[in-house]
């Protein structure tokens, strides 16, 4: 597979909520980063910690990724779109715009850099 594809595929699992799979595309040394402005921002490393960010996400939100478009640059992935769903806690409906940035290397995604609307999602989990 190529990178866009892995990176769709990510979007397939992580949609389903099927986290075996998900992992399945990454290196064991994956990163994820996102804003500390938001409850499961921070820094994440390895799948041991990856399991703590979406520990934190999952119980505050239940959304849905939906990508517009794709941008190719060497090994990394530039994804465009919005994230939807409801905040558990509150009830409140939410649509924010996000990019994705996704390094793949050797056919595994080794970071994932989230940028959100933080506005628009925080003024849903309160």
């Amino acid at each position: 597979m190529n990178a866009i594809e892995i990176v769709k595929k990510a979007y397939i699992y992580l949609n389903e909520k099927d986290i075996p799979s998900y992992f399945s595309l990454m290196s064991p040394n994956v990163e994820f980063y996102q804003t500390e402005e938001l409850p499961w921002g921070g820094q994440y490393r390895g799948f041991d910690e990856i399991k703590v960010f979406l520990l934190k996400i999952f119980p505050l939100i239940d959304s849905s990724v939906e990508i517009s478009h794709y941008i190719q640059a060497g090994n990394q992935i530039v994804a465009i779109g919005k994230t939807s769903g409801v905040a558990k806690l509150t009830g409140k409906k939410f649509s924010c715009n996000l990019a994705h940035i996704w390094t793949v290397k050797e056919e595994k995604i080794v970071r994932l850099e989230v940028y959100i609307d933080t506005d628009a999602m925080n003024a849903a989990l309160v």
